[in-house]
């Protein structure tokens, strides 16, 4: 017998908010149960709540207009997002720099990503990536609209090619106290597709709003955010043969910047 709609609603509920709480700081309703198997197949939500951050930056940008400029805007807008999401992403980038900047073998590489320290090469990465992502946003905020278009769909887009690492790669990281261990399940590709849908319905927006000169050069900044998927996933299997939590984390920062030095690239200045 089919379950009621009721019921099915609920249970997707349950998942939405069990992403929702393991990205963000967002609350979620008191009833809803948390547990390690709902988390992993919360990942199918994974995108979606990237979309949800973007639309929350975007809104605050536009607040955050009415009394600054531009530049400052935008720089309260990518604060407040860290915020909401507890720096969760910008952390496995920097522990991801530090491993593979300062580790030589496997061990010693995710003996690194889990010390909480931040080091030399992890300062320098999380400064450089930050850098770049408001260098490469204040370029594009000449149409303010198409630049938050942008920065929504990196949101998702960028934490979907994280979860094509899930399918791809197997979880390595031992550490029984790992906020991902219950990640370390491959995705399976029906996952993967269904965590895909909300990108196709908002890349027609995408498509339609923002002024590619063509469609192909829509896809060439699509690429950019791809090649940093495909870089970061190739380096994480040579050097520790898989994905950690840390890993992911670096593969949507990497990816969500590129794409936006991709939107960069091809779109008339």
């Amino acid at each position: 017998m089919a379950k009621p709609w009721s019921k099915i609603v609920s249970s997707q509920l349950t998942l939405f908010f069990n992403a929702s709480v393991f990205l963000t700081r967002f609350p979620a309703p008191k009833k809803v149960r948390f547990s390690a198997k709902l988390l992993e197949l919360s990942a199918v939500y994974f995108p979606l709540v990237g979309l949800i951050v973007g639309l929350f930056g975007a809104a605050s940008y536009a607040v955050f207009l009415m009394v600054f400029p531009p530049a400052i805007a935008l720089l309260l807008m990518m604060a407040l997002c860290v915020y909401v999401t507890g720096a969760f992403h910008e952390d496995g980038w920097a522990d991801t720099c530090d491993a593979l900047g300062g580790g030589y073998t496997p061990d010693a590489i995710k003996k690194i990503m889990k010390d909480s320290r931040l080091g030399t090469y992890g300062i320098v990465g999380i400064v450089g990536i930050l850098a770049i992502k408001y260098s490469a946003l204040f370029t594009l905020a000449s149409s303010a609209v198409e630049m938050l278009l942008i920065f929504i769909f990196a949101q998702g887009y960028s934490r979907w090619l994280a979860l094509t690492v899930m399918w791809q790669l197997p979880y390595v990281q031992d550490s029984p106290g790992s906020k991902s261990k219950p990640l370390a399940s491959a995705i399976s590709g029906v996952i993967l597709c269904r965590s895909g849908i909300p990108l196709l319905f908002l890349s027609v927006a995408f498509f339609t709003v923002v002024s590619f000169d063509s469609f192909w050069f829509a896809l060439i900044a699509l690429a950019f955010g791809y090649a940093g998927r495909e870089y970061m996933m190739r380096k994480l299997k040579r050097a520790i043969g898989g994905f950690t939590g840390d890993g992911l984390g670096a593969v949507q920062q990497l990816s969500e910047v590129l794409f936006y030095l991709g939107c960069v690239a091809v779109l008339p200045s």
